[in-house]
């Protein structure tokens, strides 16, 4: 399985940071994310703050990172255009 691009695996999550100019433009990507794990029916763990939102994908259920979550990866990285 490709680790999609800016992504690393660590400790069975799939992790991104991405970096923002200031807090209103963290949380609008928030929550793009946000739209992307309801449609897709797979939610990421999110954590954000001033100028940065770091992304953690796993399949709990299976305990590693599944095909789920590189196809959430992928439609998170289709959102830097």
């Amino acid at each position: 399985m490709d680790t999609p691009e800016g992504w690393s695996i660590q400790e069975n999550h799939l992790m991104r940071e991405f970096s923002f100019d200031n807090f209103a433009e963290a949380k609008t990507f928030i929550d793009a994310v946000s739209d992307i794990c309801e449609q897709q029916n797979h939610h990421a763990d999110l954590h954000f703050g001033w100028g940065y939102v770091v992304v953690e994908l796993t399949t709990h259920d299976k305990g590693k990172v599944t095909s789920l979550d590189i196809d959430v990866a992928k439609a998170i990285n289709a959102l830097e255009g």
